[in-house]
């Protein structure tokens, strides 16, 4: 079923891109292709989370990375039903409402055989505890190997070669499933790819700077999350270049709509349909920035790639002391002009919700408007609509007030 929907909305971006060639079908045209890979019978298939673990090293070898997350919740912005219907069967077998809904549409789709074959399955210790259980569960259903990248809660020099060598393990582990040892010149120049994007991303970070912002912010936040599935590939900065190149084309045509408030998006966007950018657009509020959105590491050091790779590990804005998550709340408030913040909650991420009172008081000195926007990430029983269009509308005059 999976791979029948990967199939049809790679075949439509494709017609689409033959008459309008956008950037945002390039990606779901590289998205698309690289989940169908996944279910070719000779691939070499590594589940992994494209968000949070360094990219670079997968890209090294001839591997398909495949994230159950990302790969079953494109779904819910096309068949929110029919999702429903998936998250149901893993429900069916003990699995509660209050796992978040992107876990429990990747069992379900499991429990259905909607999923490709698993060689190796790794993930992070940050960013969701979640993913890392699910992670372990879904190992144990294939018969496969787990193994989380432990990133530890302070930068030092202890810390970094303390995950550059678990890094170095699990090329091991890469070597044994692709069958081919790492060679060294291919991961420099992975890492040289993964630094031009990062300077392209950069780039693009400026343009959220521009009043008005002449792209969607929903997209950059979203691309803030699964964009990191390029790393390592010219496609990254390719992507990445062609956005601004369309950017910069609408601002000099004049074609980028109006702009009245500026808000700064943290955590999640969902992966449903909702009516947030409805309502934003109807009162010409402008997402602007994401907290992930921004080049928060350095360059990877290609003499250095593991020790490199491990820093940006532990330069996340989710790891570590909750300073380290405020400092660039804190940062993005200052460059760009933000007139409100909007904080997505999915009941299931506690991982991000647990800073909501200290954040709210980062924002409250600057006297900025901060709204902790309750929903789902995926499952339509848990999205409010009507409430969210109230709450939505009310931030929006309450920024007018302000002002």
């Amino acid at each position: 079923m999976l791979k029948n929907f990967y199939e049809q909305m790679r075949k439509s971006s494709e017609d689409e891109f033959q008459r309008r060639p956008r950037a945002w079908l390039m990606y779901t045209i590289q998205l698309t292709s690289t989940l169908l890979k996944a279910f070719q019978e000779d691939a070499k298939v590594v589940w992994t989370t494209y968000y949070s673990f360094p990219m670079e090293l997968l890209a090294a070898f001839d591997v398909v990375p495949f994230d159950f997350e990302i790969a079953s919740n494109l779904l819910p912005g096309v068949d929110p039903a029919g999702c429903v219907d998936i998250m149901t069967k893993a429900e069916a077998k003990g699995y509660s409402l209050d796992v978040c809904s992107f876990h429990r549409l990747a069992l379900g789709s499991y429990f259905l055989g909607y999923l490709p074959k698993a060689d190796l399955l790794l993930t992070t210790s940050h960013f969701c505890d979640g993913k890392t259980k699910t992670n372990q569960i879904l190992a144990q259903y294939y018969g496969k190997e787990a193994i989380m990248l432990d990133v530890p809660n302070e930068i030092s020099k202890d810390s970094v070669a303390y995950v550059s060598k678990q890094l170095k393990g699990i090329a091991g582990k890469l070597e044994e499933v692709s069958g081919h040892k790492l060679d060294s010149e291919r991961l420099k120049e992975c890492i040289r790819a993964s630094n031009r994007a990062r300077a392209a991303y950069g780039r693009l970070g400026e343009l959220g700077k521009r009043k008005p912002f002449p792209w969607d912010g929903s997209r950059l936040c979203i691309l803030s999350i699964i964009g990191n599935m390029f790393s390592g590939t010219p496609f990254q900065e390719q992507l990445y270049l062609k956005i601004i190149e369309e950017c910069e084309q609408r601002v000099a045509e004049g074609k980028v709509a109006p702009e009245e408030f500026r808000v700064l998006w943290l955590a999640w966007f969902p992966a449903q349909r909702t009516n947030i950018n409805e309502i934003l657009r109807r009162h010409n509020a402008s997402i602007v920035m994401g907290e992930l959105a921004r080049v928060y590491w350095d360059e990877v050091d290609e003499e250095h790639p593991f020790e490199g790779m491990a820093l940006r590990c532990l330069k996340n804005p989710y790891v570590g002391p909750i300073e380290q998550r405020l400092d660039g709340i804190r940062q993005l408030l200052d460059e760009y002009a933000i007139d409100g913040v909007i904080h997505f909650s999915s009941t299931a991420c506690r991982h991000a919700n647990a800073s909501f009172r200290l954040i709210k008081d980062v924002v409250a000195k600057r006297d900025i408007p901060f709204l902790v926007l309750d929903g789902d990430m995926s499952d339509e029983r848990s999205y409010p609509v009507e409430k969210t269009r109230f709450l939505l509308e009310s931030f929006i005059e309450l920024m007018a007030a302000r002002k």
